[in-house]
This record gives C-alpha cells, sequence and structure tokens, in this order.
C-alpha cells in the first residue's frame, strides 16, 4: 500500500512539473538557509583542530584600566595587556591546565631562506611553551619549541606546511635555517595549514614571546600587547577560574600607585569571546542571542508559510478528484493516507536538494558566509573541516519543521473534503 502510495504521488509529481518543481526548491531552500545559518554557527564554536578545546578555553582578549581615584570608567583607557602583567595575573593561575600568553598583534614576517634572493610575506605569531599544550597541532614534522627555548630568547620558529614547501620544496626541514625579516630563525616543526576560521590559534608561523621586544603601553605595565587563553581541566572549572583570577587582580593593584585593572566580565567563554569586539565594551550577549533567534525564525517560517499556502492551493486543486474517489469506495482513511504520502515525497525530496544545496553553499561562498572585518588582514585561507559543518539534528529538526507545516497543509483541506457530501466535494473548484 505505501510502495503505490509513492508512486501516485510521483506520477502526480510529474503531471504538474512546475508548481511541483517550486514546492520542492521552496523546501530545499527554507532548509537550506537554516544550515548554512547553523554552519556559520558550527564553524566558529565547535571544537575542531588546533581548536579542539574550545569548550574548555578561557579568553582575556581586552585589558582595561583606569586611575585609582576615577568614580566610573568613562576614563579609562583599553587595549591587549602587558606581557609582565599577564604573567603575573594569569600565568600564576593554579587552577587551570594551562595558561599561555601570545601576541594581540603581530606584522606579517618577510620569509626566505638563505643564498634566495627572494621573500615572501606569512602571518607570525608570538607565544609562549604553553601554546603548544593549549592547541592541538598536528606536527608532520620536528617538535614545537620548550620552556628552555623561551626562556632563553633562542630564535626558533614552528612554520605551517604551506612555508615549508614553498621556501624549501619539502616539509621535512627541521633544524633548517631561515630568514625572518632578515633574521635568522631555525626551524623547529612544521604544522598543518591552519584555517582563518580558527580565530585564536591561527598563524602561518610562530616564534618564542621572547625573541621580541614587546611594546608596553603603560598604566604601570596594565597595557600592551599581549592576550591570554587558558585551558581548564574542565568547563566546571570556569568559575573557580574566574575567581582566582580576580583574586590575583586585586593583588596587583594593591602593588601599584596610580592605576588599577579592571576585567569587564572576562575572562570569556568561547561563545562570548567571538562576540567581544570593543576593548571597552562587554557584548551583551542577551541581545545577541535574541536577535539571532530571530533571524533564525524569520528564516525558517517565511519561506514555511509561503510553502504552506502552495501546499494549501494544490490541495484544493484537487477536491474533485478526492470526490470521486470517495463516490468509487475510498475511505476516508485512504483519502488522508494519500496525501500525507504525498507531503512526505515531496518534503524529503526538498529536504535531500535543500542539504546539497547547503553544503555547496558553504564552499562556494565561504569567503562570504564566514569571514569577518579581523580575516581581511590575514594572509592565510579560509578553510573548512567537513566534520564541523556536520550537524544532522539541525537538518533532522529543520526537515521535520517543513514536513509538519506541508502536512498540516494538505491534511486540513484533504480532511475537510473527507467529510464534505460526495457531491460538494466532486463540484468542487
Amino acid at each position: 500500500m505505501i510502495q503505490q502510495y509513492f508512486k501516485q504521488a510521483w506520477r502526480l509529481l510529474k503531471e504538474n512539473p512546475v508548481l511541483s518543481a517550486i514546492s520542492i526548491i521552496g523546501t530545499a531552500l527554507a532548509i537550506c538557509m537554516i544550515m548554512v545559518i547553523v554552519m556559520s554557527h558550527q564553524v566558529k564554536n565547535a571544537p575542531y583542530p588546533p581548536e579542539t578545546n574550545r569548550d574548555r578555553m578561557l579568553y582575556v582578549k581586552w585589558m582595561s584600566s583606569r586611575e585609582k581615584k576615577a568614580s566610573s570608567d568613562d576614563r579609562s583607557s583599553n587595549s591587549p595587556m602587558g606581557y609582565d602583567f599577564a604573567k603575573t595575573c594569569f600565568k600564576a593561575l593554579q587552577i587551570p591546565e594551562a595558561v599561555t600568553v601570545v601576541s594581540a598583534y603581530a606584522p606579517p614576517g618577510m620569509v626566505s631562506v638563505p643564498g634566495q634572493n627572494t621573500a615572501e610575506s606569512y602571518d607570525k605569531m608570538l607565544t609562549d611553551e604553553n601554546f603548544w599544550q593549549v592547541f592541538d597541532f598536528t606536527f608532520i614534522d620536528g617538535k614545537p619549541y620548550t620552556k628552555a627555548d623561551v626562556d632563553a630568547g633562542l630564535r626558533k620558529v614552528v612554520v605551517t606546511e604551506k612555508i615549508a614547501r614553498e621556501a624549501f620544496g619539502s616539509t621535512a626541514v627541521s633544524g633548517q635555517r631561515i630568514l625572518i625579516d632578515y633574521t635568522e630563525f631555525t626551524v623547529s616543526g612544521v604544522v598543518r595549514d591552519v584555517s582563518t576560521l580558527a580565530t585564536a590559534a591561527y598563524s602561518q608561523m610562530w616564534v618564542p614571546i621572547t625573541t621580541e621586544t614587546l611594546p608596553e603601553g603603560g598604566s604601570e605595565g596594565i597595557s600592551g600587547a599581549c592576550r591570554v587563553f587558558i585551558l581548564a581541566k574542565n568547563k566546571k572549572d570556569f568559575p573557580a577560574i574566574k575567581e582566582e583570577a580576580e583574586i590575583l587582580r586585586k593583588k596587583f593593584n594593591d602593588g601599584t600607585s596610580t592605576y588599577e585593572a579592571f576585567y569587564r566580565d572576562q575572562p570569556d567563554a568561547h561563545f562570548v569571546y567571538i562576540h567581544r569586539k570593543w576593548a571597552n565594551v562587554a557584548p551583551d550577549m542577551k541581545t545577541i542571542i535574541r536577535q539571532s533567534a530571530i533571524v533564525l525564525a524569520l528564516l525558517l517560517i517565511i519561506p514555511a508559510i509561503n510553502l504552506s499556502g502552495m501546499m494549501n492551493s494544490r490541495i484544493r486543486k484537487r477536491l474533485s478528484e478526492l470526490g470521486v474517489r470517495r463516490a468509487f469506495g475510498a475511505t476516508r482513511k485512504n483519502l488522508l493516507s494519500q496525501v500525507m504520502w504525498e507531503s512526505l515525497l515531496q518534503t524529503l525530496l526538498g529536504g535531500a536538494l535543500g542539504l546539497l544545496f547547503s553544503y555547496v553553499a558553504a564552499y562556494a561562498l565561504k569567503g562570504i558566509i564566514y569571514e569577518n572585518s579581523d580575516m581581511s588582514f590575514r594572509l592565510g585561507d579560509v578553510t573548512l573541516n567537513p566534520a564541523s559543518l556536520l550537524s544532522p539534528a539541525v537538518f533532522l529538526y529543520a526537515l521535520l519543521f517543513c514536513l509538519l507545516l506541508n502536512a498540516l497543509s494538505a491534511f486540513i483541506p484533504a480532511w475537510s473534503v473527507s467529510h464534505k457530501p460526495i457531491v460538494d466535494s466532486i463540484h468542487s473548484k
């Protein structure tokens, strides 16, 4: 019986190819839009290499300072933090698994090989040794630099496979000499290329933070050019880590004469961190979540209403046909079953097409969908991890929502005709 219903449904789709195509594509676009929005959220928040621990990460992106006598923060100074301040107030934390201090900004470096006359520009980041513990890099060759290397300020560098191949023609280059801004470094290791979507870990080469003199912005060492990333043993430790960080902050402020540091609700969990754009304003997460929910609802409901109208119109055109079937002995159950199976087939076809559309859009339009203002200054590429795009649960929810609307749009007029007198149904137009 079910097979017969599907055959009938397929035959009806072919009888009205234009209307059928519009209905199926409408379902597909509704699902595609939802999936693209969710994919955009996934790549920014889901854990994938090298940021596999996003659910256990805390971030301190900006630092604020003010005069101790100030009654408010209206005249505060806001910027990244100083290196010594970061070591005093964050690397001294005992509860986390690891804390790393990195450069907030580092100009691209000119890379060349001794003896060659050509040089290429690549993104650079200054880090300490814990950076390689906080983030999950895959080393193709060699190993990361160590604490002893950082403490001694040794000129070692970890490069991506892109730099290794373009500079040396191979990825087996650990121990080789390389020039960065015409200063000689030794290649410590080679890692896989990192997507610019890895907002915290991204670079194309990483060098010890002690190999350069970092600018200090003043405010008794509070301001500077560094950021801090904290890896917790468990996300349940977040409150305890924040409390410990607050104790260290107060201890630091007790030792200053003029200025005091304050964090504006930092350290942030990952979702808050990616929405913290400005140094002097904490993100309004309630508003951000509400706006995202409204956009998601509109993207789902508006196409769904259109689909509902088309399905309703299509069923009403078939009222006379359904009346004839009743006249020849079809039961109400048979009529409703046929209509529901037709709706199911149409939604399944639209769902499959929508899933295909969403993945095509995710890759073809990745520069538009995923890039932000920070990425425009980066020299690397937006690459996508297929695992970060897979969201079977969201696809299933979107499909079920469209199925429900299509089913209701078909069921209501079909139920109505099944309860009408047969003569009235036959004469329906």
